[in-house]
């Protein structure tokens, strides 16, 4: 129950997090960088939280990818982030 309560508990963060990655970097094709960026915004502040040290690193990263990927994955398909123009070739 404990975990459940944390893993509620980060949602938020995560949440923000991916949305203040998506906005700073749009680009798309950038998808494995932003989630780098992401698990090192979490990584920060697992390293300040004595509450997340509960349970270790790689268990909240299996908890958080899989999170994240649903966020993206449902923003996508509801059109939340914005695409950037692609580059145009000549």
């Amino acid at each position: 129950m404990n975990t459940l309560l944390i893993i509620l508990k980060i949602f938020p963060v995560v949440l923000q997090a991916v949305r203040a990655v998506e906005e700073a970097i749009p680009l798309p094709g950038q998808g494995q960088k932003k989630l780098d960026l992401v698990l090192a915004i979490l990584k920060q502040a697992y390293d300040a939280s004595t509450e997340l040290q509960s349970f270790s690193w790689d268990k909240l990263v299996a908890v958080v990818v899989p999170m994240i990927a649903s966020v993206v994955g449902l923003f996508n398909e509801l059109g939340l982030f914005q695409k950037s123009a692609q580059p145009k070739t000549a």
